[in-house]
């Protein structure tokens, strides 16, 4: 599943992953090939994503998702 993850000023991830794990404004939850499509805020917290057998995270204030077609795109304000 393709991954991208774009702040205000600059892409911080675009690439191939096998799960993300999203802090969703209902609470967290994990996106994984052929998930439904989805649109989602939300609040702060991590998003964690793998890559094979390493995981890595950004931190984020705030954000939103949209998951279609083995796409996910996020829009958030990371953390400094």
């Amino acid at each position: 599943m393709h991954l991208s993850i774009i702040a205000p000023n600059h892409r911080l991830f675009n690439g191939e992953v096998d799960s993300v794990m999203l802090p969703g404004a209902l609470g967290p939850f994990q996106v994984l090939s052929d998930h439904a499509p989805t649109l989602s805020s939300f609040i702060a917290g991590k998003i964690t994503y793998t890559v094979g057998s390493t995981s890595f995270s950004i931190s984020v204030r705030s954000g939103f998702t949209s998951v279609a077609n083995n796409q996910v795109r996020v829009v958030c304000e990371p953390s400094v």
